[in-house]
C-alpha cells in the first residue's frame, strides 16, 4: 500500500478524529477504493472511526495480525 493511502492517528485526540477523517478522505485522498486507518490500541478511537466509516458506507475488516489497523476496501455509496 502507498504511504499516500495511510492515515496515521497516534497523537489525535479524540475529540478531533471525526475532523481528520473528513479531512482526509473527502479533501486530502478522496477516490482511493483502499486505505490503512492506523488507530493504535485505543479502543475508543477505534470505535470513532468504525462508527465514521459506517455513516458513510465504507467497507472495512480490522485483520487479525494487527487490531491497531483498519483497512477500508471500499466504499458503497451511491
Amino acid at each position: 500500500m502507498s504511504p499516500n493511502n495511510i492515515l496515521d492517528l497516534h497523537g489525535v485526540k479524540h475529540s478531533q478524529v471525526t475532523n481528520k477523517l473528513n479531512q482526509y478522505f473527502f479533501w486530502d485522498r478522496p477516490g482511493y477504493k483502499n486505505y490503512e486507518i492506523i488507530t493504535g490500541d485505543s479502543e475508543e478511537m477505534r470505535a470513532i472511526v468504525i462508527t465514521w466509516l459506517g455513516e458513510h458506507e465504507y467497507d472495512y475488516y480490522i485483520p487479525l495480525y494487527n487490531t491497531g489497523l483498519i483497512k477500508v476496501t471500499d466504499w458503497h455509496k451511491i
